[in-house]
């Protein structure tokens, strides 16, 4: 199943961000016992020894749930999207637009998910090559603005990011995204640290509520 048909029926990505590495495993088996098909691993900038860590995680998750679509996130320079491609990444997503990175994407046939926030930003992006442009930061209240600033830019499709929670995954759906990216309210902290994986498969399935006509291959239907 290509990423494009997964995200297309799902309209999901599930975000790791700064998840100990030893928790990692079990929040992806969480996330795919639920249903959940698209999930985005991402680098740590503050952490001298990210590139070891987030290339063994997206070996080790591949490895163990291979039928889920794994991908890198804060995907900042070309070295971090060679250690993503030679581990098995999928997709690579930035905050902002690096043509370098795309080009090694493409290269690498994986999709490149730039970001971008501003109309300049959301075309140059696109015109990049951007497979989809993450629109980001969009904060909660933020519809009106992508409606806003998407009504002439119809023809480029994109990722919502930046404080999703299942109060608004339906109204940002609604703006026209092809899909919503969630970290911190899909593996709250707090959840992960206590190791509470039932709590954390509740919390994702508030969020699977409120995706209109979601059909999934896992235990929500």
């Amino acid at each position: 199943m290509k990423l494009s048909e997964a995200l297309e029926r799902t309209c999901f990505i599930g975000i790791l961000r700064r998840i100990p590495p030893e928790k990692m495993l079990y929040c992806a088996e969480t996330f795919a016992a639920e249903g959940g098909e698209v999930l985005e691993i991402t680098f740590d900038p503050a952490d001298p020894d990210t590139l070891r860590k987030t290339r063994r995680a997206l070996r080790e998750i591949r490895r163990t749930v291979p039928h889920l679509h794994l991908g890198a996130g804060t995907v900042l320079n070309v070295a971090m999207a060679e250690a993503a491609t030679d581990s098995g990444a999928e997709f690579l997503v930035s905050p902002g637009t690096s043509p370098a990175i795309i080009e090694i994407a493409h290269k690498q046939g994986v999709a490149a998910i730039p970001g971008a926030y501003t109309p300049n930003e959301i075309l140059h992006a696109y015109e990049s090559g951007a497979d989809l442009v993450k629109l980001f930061p969009i904060l909660p209240g933020g519809e009106l603005y992508i409606r806003t600033v998407m009504s002439p830019l119809a023809h480029i499709p994109f990722l919502v990011t930046g404080g999703i929670h299942p109060g608004n995954v339906r109204s940002m759906l609604e703006t026209g995204a092809t899909a919503v990216g969630a970290g911190a309210s899909l593996f709250p902290p707090e959840q992960v640290e206590r190791n509470n994986w039932r709590g954390i498969a509740q919390t994702i399935r508030l969020h699977w509520k409120e995706i209109p006509e979601r059909k999934s291959n896992g235990s929500i239907n």
